[in-house]
């Protein structure tokens, strides 16, 4: 989903909508015949190895809380869009996932429980995984310490946990202070959003690689080994499908492999046309994704095929063999077929929307030259 998102495959799906659902058996009836047609914009991507890459929104609210759509909204435009799972994090309830699990269900959008809490005036959390008997207590209110007059936060994230959950720390405008600090020691704060669709030039994020987001949230990924997370903290309508959000890498496409995927810190962040993300995750996902060929003729011209099987637009230099510095884009499930006069030595392809670091695009080496059979 970047900022310049493409329709690719089509998908057409009537649904009653326009009339009242009754659930019967999982699925949804009417009673009568309107329908709504939905227009799906799917955007596969590959396997990489054993994982599944799924699309993920991990922080969007609804008229449950602060938001200004209904549940069902939330999961409709959730399939239009084509993302494969959201988690509806109203604050301090669960009552869309209540109102609309099973029509998420029946849409095939996986719908993980969640809400979002946090320290009073100060850090947010978004809460994933908890279990139809975990009950919060002060949300958006916990003290900083046991003598607090509301819940105090250690006991509360450790509950959380304790209950099968796990924690992201959302749009991190605190910095990493010792309350997060403690989380993250304790196994209970695994995640962090780099990117948040909202907070703009405010909520202490700053402008860097074209964008508003919190760079410093990227390293603080690496250094305390956390779950790297882009979300688009919607409140008010899905229009365009450019919305950040987290891909996943999964081996089982449920709300428990989802879960599994982001504790094992197998995501990536997808927003405004880029991917952050670890090193080695970033190269298994770009060898699944991109196949490259190149070959040279008896006057020293090289000749090189790039093709995209994934929905993400590429950019990308070559390094060496005199290619120079010019910059190319593969298309979203496109090919690119790019020559230069130079020899046949080691090239370098340099992706220049996807970051290891904040400051490091992903380097990985290109293909010997082969002959060019005449």
């Amino acid at each position: 989903m970047g900022c310049e998102m493409r329709s690719l495959r089509l998908v057409t799906i009537a649904l009653f909508l326009l009339a009242p659902v009754v659930y019967r058996g999982g699925c949804v009836s009417a009673a009568d015949s309107s329908v709504v047609t939905i227009i799906r914009t799917s955007k596969p991507f590959p396997k990489v190895g054993e994982y599944d890459v799924l699309i993920g929104d991990f922080h969007c609210h609804t008229v449950k809380s602060d938001g200004k759509v209904t549940p069902r909204e939330r999961i409709v435009e959730a399939y239009r869009f084509g993302l494969d799972v959201i988690a509806i994090t109203d604050h301090r309830n669960f009552l869309a996932y209540n109102q609309v699990s099973r029509f998420a269900n029946c849409l095939g959008i996986l719908l993980i429980r969640g809400f979002e809490t946090g320290i009073s005036k100060k850090e947010h959390f978004v809460c994933l995984g908890v279990p139809p008997d975990y009950v919060p207590r002060d949300s958006h209110e916990w003290s900083e310490t046991k003598e607090g007059k509301t819940a105090f936060c250690d006991e509360e994230l450790s509950r959380i946990k304790d209950s099968g959950g796990l924690v992201i720390y959302a749009h991190p405008h605190m910095g990493m202070r010792e309350p997060v600090l403690r989380g993250i020691e304790r196994g209970e704060i695994v995640g962090i959003e780099v990117k948040n669709g909202v907070v703009g030039s405010g909520w202490n994020s700053v402008l860097s690689h074209g964008t508003y987001c919190y760079p410093d949230a990227f390293d603080w990924a690496l250094r305390h080994n956390l779950a790297v997370m882009s979300s688009s903290d919607l409140h008010v309508p899905r229009i365009s499908g450019d919305e950040p959000c987290t891909l996943v890498l999964v081996r089982e496409r449920t709300p428990d492999g989802v879960l599994d995927a982001i504790r094992s810190r197998r995501t990536i962040a997808w927003f405004c046309g880029m991917l952050w993300g670890r090193e080695e995750l970033l190269r298994d996902l770009m060898s699944s994704m991109v196949s490259v060929s190149r070959s040279i003729d008896t006057i020293g011209t090289n000749f090189m095929r790039v093709t995209n099987r994934g929905p993400v637009e590429l950019r990308l230099s070559i390094e060496g063999a005199g290619a120079g510095v010019t910059l190319y884009n593969v298309s979203p499930y496109g090919e690119t077929l790019i020559s230069w006069k130079g020899g046949p030595g080691e090239i370098k392809l340099k992706w220049e929307n996807i970051w290891v670091t904040p400051r490091d695009n992903l380097i990985m080496p290109g293909p010997a030259a082969q002959p060019v059979v005449e």
